[in-house]
């Protein structure tokens, strides 16, 4: 009789894993029971997953929610012997080890699985209409939004589309603007937030300060409803998403789209495969995770949902190494930076999300707000609650 484990991962569908399950199973002899859960919702169901003991064996987790789950006690780490059976640290990229560990501790926490970096995704017919050089248009945050400028100037309908609703997505995006102006979110212990300060409001005003390029009819989207808009609409210039919009693009939009980093410095992020501390199927549930640390493994599932894998051998395999897409993308992890693992950031995050969307909905309802004080008066307080919270961490 075959053992059981349930795994739970972020998708919509289980199309890409399933042949893969069923692989190991018929390997193993060990049946996985596949929990799908949705990026913007799963936090909360993660969080009830630690709180009463009781759920999947293995999940997919967001590197940045790694911090809350060991602070929460809900996590087994992963000791030499475990690491060893699934891989030497030296085989994974750099940017993707330092994330399965706290900055205040030794242990391993979550093993990497997948890895990717924000890029931004343009069709070159709308910069060359609007005679912009396409190898500069986004270099920094002035130029950036100069390159918006000119694009609406020349009648573009759509010169750019983010998602503008309660999404962690938009953290991601203007992460970018803040560490470029100089700015950060917390300091490198985690115990204090910056994000109110000087260099991160100059981020932070001059993203919001796009508003103004967003079309009446992008001005309210969510979640990946940017990605299906500029994929649908010919007349969308500029979007900003991750390596999978390619993955979804039709094949005479490929030939049309151009791949760049965002300005300032690109967000990474990705996720890890984390084992509970209240699983009795330890052995299985290492098992596991060795096959889909495997190269056929990470590169299927890898291509199917559009991330990289997180082992610098697959990584110097094709399409990888061969294709533009991916080697922009490769070098948007070389160059980026990711949110501490602090045990603190996960609730850091959801908050900061929450305000980031009203935020927005004040941008979009008032072209002419003070940026400067809407800033202020919404983080100000919520930078005040978050050091009371992470200083007791």
């Amino acid at each position: 009789m075959n053992q059981e484990l349930e795994f739970s991962i972020m998708a919509d569908s289980s199309t890409g894993i399933q042949p893969l399950l069923d692989q190991f199973e018929a390997e193993q002899h060990i049946h996985v029971r596949l929990r799908l859960l949705s990026w913007d919702t799963a936090w909360s169901d993660l969080v009830k997953v630690a709180l009463y003991n009781d759920g999947p064996d293995v999940s997919e987790i967001g590197t940045t929610w790694l911090g809350d789950l060991v602070a929460m006690d809900a996590l087994r780490p992963f000791d030499a012997v475990d690491v060893a059976r699934i891989g030497k640290p030296t085989m994974f990229l750099p940017t993707a080890w330092r994330l399965v560990q706290l900055i205040d501790g030794p242990e391993t926490w979550a093993i990497p699985w997948l890895i990717g970096a924000r890029l931004l995704f343009y069709r070159r017919r709308w910069l060359r209409r609007a005679g912009l050089d396409e190898t500069t248009a986004f270099q920094t945050a002035a130029q950036f939004e100069r390159t918006l400028a000119k694009l609406k100037a020349q009648g573009v309908a759509v010169p750019w589309t983010v998602p503008t609703g309660v999404t962690h997505t938009t953290l991601l995006n203007v992460a970018s603007w803040v560490w470029g102006a100089g700015g950060n979110f917390v300091t490198p212990d985690g115990k204090r937030t910056r994000f109110n300060q000087p260099a991160a409001h100059a981020g932070l005003r001059a993203y919001f300060a796009l508003g103004r390029y967003l079309a009446p009819g992008v001005q309210h989207l969510s979640g990946l409803e940017p990605d299906a808009y500029f994929l649908q609409h010919d007349d969308t210039a500029l979007t900003m998403s991750g390596t999978w919009l390619f993955n979804q693009a039709a094949p005479a939009l490929k030939a049309q789209l151009g791949v760049a980093l965002p300005p300032g410095v690109a967000f990474v992020g990705g996720s890890h495969l984390i084992v509970w501390k209240h699983t009795r199927r330890e052995d299985a549930a290492l098992k596991l995770i060795h096959f889909l640390l495997q190269t056929s493994a990470q590169v299927s599932y890898g291509l199917h949902i559009g991330l990289l894998p997180v082992q610098l051998g697959t990584l110097a395999t094709a399409p990888f190494a061969t294709e533009p897409l991916w080697q922009t993308a490769i070098r948007g992890l070389k160059t980026g930076r990711s949110f501490p693992v602090t045990r603190s950031w996960g609730l850091m995050e959801d908050r900061l999300t929450t305000e980031l969307g009203a935020m927005w909905a004040e941008v979009l309802a008032k072209p002419d707000l003070d940026l400067d004080e809407m800033i202020t008066r919404r983080l100000t307080p919520l930078a005040e609650r978050l050091d009371l919270v992470a200083a007791q961490l």
